[in-house]
């Protein structure tokens, strides 16, 4: 089965679990970056704006063909609760993703919020079938054990949404 892991990092903590994902499942990496330079104070004042409203970022890479993939695996830190506006420009720049199976995953260090079942949300709309999704706290970014639950949610072909507790 084909994965590519596509994700958004603003502080590293997200391209650490996707990266650790990528060395388990063997799934090409793709990292979208803003178009939008974001410093600390307009992350404040306007990133997080976008994040609240859903508001997608222009990503590069644009488009993102995944028609090659069997697996999308989308992850992204929170904001505010939320998906980052970046993570929101990759997903509406995919081509190719109908049918397919899909999981995310987010990074956050305080309080999640709806970020997961928005992300989940937001793949379902793009018609992809989501097998999975979990929240990695901060203690659990280094949790291998926690971590290789979500490789199992990538390696299994066809599973409907289990959630982790």
């Amino acid at each position: 089965m084909r994965t590519v892991i596509i994700y958004h990092s603003d502080t590293g903590h997200t391209k650490a679990v996707a990266e650790y994902l990528a060395r388990q499942t063997g799934a090409d990496l793709v990292r979208v970056r803003p178009r939008f330079r974001y410093n600390p104070v307009s992350r404040v004042i306007v990133g997080i704006r976008r994040a609240i409203s859903g508001t997608p970022e222009p990503v590069d890479p644009s488009p993102i063909d995944v028609s090659g993939y069997d697996c999308i695996v989308v992850g992204s830190p929170v904001w505010a609760g939320h998906p980052t506006p970046a993570i929101n420009g990759a997903i509406a720049a995919l081509q190719g993703c109908d049918g397919k199976q899909g999981v995310a995953f987010l990074t956050c260090f305080v309080a999640s919020g709806e970020a997961e079942s928005l992300l989940r949300d937001t793949l379902m709309d793009r018609d992809i079938v989501v097998k999975g999704s979990v929240t990695v706290h901060g203690s659990e970014q280094d949790d291998y054990p926690y971590l290789d639950r979500l490789v199992s949610m990538i390696r299994e072909p066809h599973r409907r949404e289990i959630p982790i507790t």
